[in-house]
């Protein structure tokens, strides 16, 4: 009876071993921390910025339409001195979610961490702990709404954060991040702190922040870095990121991963035309998927203004009176067919870029330079199909012509192409 009872005692151990390791192993993905746990339909999981206070329920659905999973918004504190409309919050996050959006919630807070002056400050109360308070307290009321908070905006920059107030910003997120393990708030995805420049890297970013931003990633207080990585040229960014990754790992930050919360182009004039907008997003869209990053914000779904001279007015790649631009244009019909794909390769060599996804049977490889045209054969086996899609002035298909030396041949520019090559 004995060794009968022990018998099924281990069998019992064991059939319960099997269910929760199969348990884990369903679960897994959902409770992942972190980025690397999004759950997305394309190599990048893509959002865009939105103003909260002008979004329609038909944009949002629009967003969706065009393949977006996210949209990114900021929230202030309520407090009038920086945010004297007092949006709905609360709602704006409801609409998202109906339009089967997920949001990227900004938590910030204005030039000062607590609101402009002891005007804004509680009676008794200590400074360092108002962001901290709104911050949880704002965190705790959503946690099952938002996908993705991140902590601050371009802290690095004095139009967000006056240098004088650094060590206060040092303090403060140290508050926050006690406050969350106290609450026992602890979201899936929270990023910090949306670096203008990036940080570890060049000596752009003060100490204090950096300082910041470790104890709070080692705190287990956020699980992500997330950066503004603006640039001329969206290639150089792919560098960037490998700097970035090891000067993470030389801190023991191998399981924090990078966000990019926000980058994009603005179609100004004399600067820059809207084909060249479009060239450049795209761009940045690919080099993304090729350095592997999960998550990217494009700035911005609407221009701002309508002057055709104003940087700040033109980040849109939808225009202000809401026509689509040929940025909307190229990326979304991308989209289109990267669905469901998974990055395989990416090179960059004699001065051509070479992306290569897989989706089901088809290999989708997408071409492009940085300035010059240049010539490009896709090495293809005998039998293959292919079909090239360009995207600029507008999307075209059509056949990649007979194969030459051993494959199919192209001209690669600074406007994308994307040869799909399958059985």
């Amino acid at each position: 009876m004995k060794i009968f009872r022990n018998r099924t005692r281990r069998v019992l151990q064991a059939a319960l071993l099997s269910c929760a390791c199969l348990s884990a192993a369903f679960m897994s993905p959902a409770q992942a921390r972190g980025v690397s746990g999004i759950d997305t339909d394309y190599p990048v999981a893509l959002s865009v910025q939105i103003d909260p206070a002008t979004i329609t329920d038909a944009d949002l659905n629009d967003i969706r339409a065009a393949g977006f999973e996210f949209v990114r918004f900021g929230v202030r504190p309520p407090l009038k001195s920086v945010n004297p409309n007092l949006i709905d919050y609360p709602r704006l996050i409801q609409r998202v979610r109906n339009a089967k959006l997920d949001a990227i919630v900004t938590l910030f807070g204005g030039s000062a961490i607590w609101g402009l002056g002891p005007k804004d400050w509680r009676e008794g109360a200590r400074k360092e702990s108002l962001f901290s308070d709104f911050a949880v307290n704002f965190m705790k009321a959503h946690t099952g709404d938002v996908a993705v908070w991140e902590v601050w905006n371009e802290p690095d920059h004095k139009t967000f954060l006056n240098p004088a107030l650094l060590a206060d910003f040092e303090t403060a997120s140290s508050e926050l991040c006690a406050n969350m393990a106290k609450q026992k708030v602890q979201p899936n995805i929270v990023v910090g702190f949306g670096f203008a420049n990036l940080p570890f890297v060049g000596g752009k970013v003060p100490t204090q922040l950096e300082n910041a931003f470790v104890s709070a990633a080692k705190s287990d207080c956020l699980t992500d870095i997330s950066i503004h990585p603006y640039r001329p040229v969206p290639e150089t960014a792919f560098g960037d990121y490998e700097k970035l990754r090891a000067q993470l790992d030389k801190r023991d930050l191998k399981k924090t991963g990078i966000a990019v919360s926000e980058w994009g182009y603005a179609s100004y004039l004399p600067v820059r035309s809207q084909s060249t907008q479009a060239s450049l997003v795209f761009r940045e869209y690919l080099i993304n998927a090729a350095a592997g990053i999960k998550l990217l914000n494009l700035y911005a779904w609407r221009d701002r203004g309508r002057s055709s001279f104003s940087k700040e007015d033109n980040f849109g790649i939808m225009s202000n009176a809401g026509e689509k631009k040929e940025a909307f244009s190229a990326l979304t019909e991308f989209l289109k067919i990267a669905r469901h794909s998974k990055k395989v390769s990416y090179d960059d060599a004699k001065g051509v870029n070479q992306l290569v996804l897989k989706r089901d049977d088809a290999l989708l490889h997408v071409l492009w330079t940085q300035d010059n045209e240049k010539s490009v054969t896709v090495p293809v086996a005998e039998g293959k199909k292919c079909t090239r899609v360009d995207f600029f002035p507008q999307v075209r298909r059509g056949s990649c012509g007979p194969r030459t030396d051993g494959g199919f041949s192209a001209k690669a520019s600074a406007y994308p192409v994307l040869l799909s090559i399958s059985d």
